[in-house]
């Protein structure tokens, strides 16, 4: 995809992704990676998306199981938030695609906040 052939609405979240071209990505993610809260976690390490993958029907969703007010969510509180909110970090075609961009965001968050 040319650089001109970019919506306009979707330059700021593709660049947010890192990588342009994320392999199935059927929608780019809505919540802002920038402006994450920060956990601490038991072992002094911290925690600022900890996504993970679920399945549904039509596609594969990565979620954070940190809350925007900074809480640990369980697999079922992140579900359950999805379903509410609509809030995701990335909407795929497979379970593995989903997967690979998750492993990608947790390293590009890991450079960010300096871990």
């Amino acid at each position: 995809m040319a650089e001109e052939d970019v919506d306009p609405y979707l330059a700021p979240l593709m660049e947010q992704l890192s990588v342009p071209q994320t392999p199935g990505l059927m929608e780019p993610g809505n919540i802002n990676l920038n402006n994450r809260p920060v956990v601490k976690n038991p072992d002094g390490s911290i925690s600022t998306v900890r996504s993970r993958v679920f399945g549904f029907d039509d596609h594969s969703v990565v979620l954070p199981t940190v809350s925007d007010d900074g809480r640990i969510l369980t697999d079922e509180q992140a579900i359950e938030q999805y379903k509410k909110t609509g809030k995701h970090l990335g909407r795929f075609d497979s379970i593995p695609n989903a997967d690979a961009y998750a492993q990608r965001l947790h390293e590009d968050q890991a450079k960010q906040y300096g871990r």
